[in-house]
């Protein structure tokens, strides 16, 4: 299974366990719920909205916490929320810690691989910008 945390780096857990009004409830972060939560917060800049401001924590425990099918649709029932109005505090700030975790995570591997990757193309992208630039310059047909 590939990696790319250091022996120095602290990853976290994809599996949380936490009780709801009563009821045992393991939580997985799966690469679509990722997707999700990333879309939710936009960008790393983003990651403290989770913490800081109430309706995106709100929406970002929805899409923890909701129902979901085999191919990760929310499952809606009209008679429960997916977020109870009783849900302890300390469980939704675990909730939104390790979910923020997750995404930061993301966001900064994504940002090493692709400097490891616009390193190793440095010259081809030197020679479109080059490219790109001139041809700005020059007149098209319809000039």
């Amino acid at each position: 299974m590939p990696t790319s945390s250091t022996s120095t780096e602290q990853k976290a857990p994809s599996r949380l366990r936490v009780n709801i009004s009563g009821e045992d409830r393991d939580l997985f972060m799966s690469f679509g719920l990722l997707n999700e939560v990333a879309s939710l917060v936009g960008s790393p800049e983003g990651v403290p909205t989770l913490s800081f401001n109430p309706p995106t924590a709100h929406a970002l425990l929805e899409l923890v916490l909701a129902k979901r099918d085999k191919r990760g649709n929310i499952l809606r029932d009209d008679e429960e929320p997916i977020v109870p109005h009783d849900l302890d505090p300390d469980v939704g700030e675990t909730i939104i810690d390790w979910a923020g975790a997750h995404v930061l995570d993301f966001f900064i591997r994504r940002f090493k691989k692709s400097a490891q990757l616009f390193a190793t193309q440095a010259e081809n992208l030197a020679a479109v910008g080059s490219s790109l630039t001139s041809s700005v310059n020059s007149p098209g047909k319809t000039a």
